[in-house]
């Protein structure tokens, strides 16, 4: 279930402590083509890259951004401009 849009979920092979240095250079790799495509599809300002024991979330993040899960941290976007307004009071 995307958190965002734009919410991008990497599920791995293996655990990221179990990789190998190559396999570790190619998920970086991985990982910076995945910006790149989200930069140009999304535009965002920031990203928040999540590094979990077997995936790795990328959540686009913009100005305005507003409470989502606090437990976790996680950011939405208001998706209409009633949101926002609601998020400012």
């Amino acid at each position: 279930m995307p958190l965002s849009s734009g919410h991008v979920v990497m599920y791995l092979h293996k655990r990221v402590a179990d990789m190998s240095v190559s396999e570790l250079f190619e998920l970086a790799k991985d990982l910076k083509e995945l910006i790149a495509k989200m930069k140009r599809s999304y535009r965002p300002e920031a990203y928040n890259v999540v590094l979990w024991d077997d995936k790795i979330e990328v959540l686009p993040r913009w100005c305005g951004d507003m409470s989502f899960n606090a437990f976790y941290g996680l950011k939405t976007t208001p998706q209409t401009p009633q949101m926002i307004f609601e998020s400012y009071r």
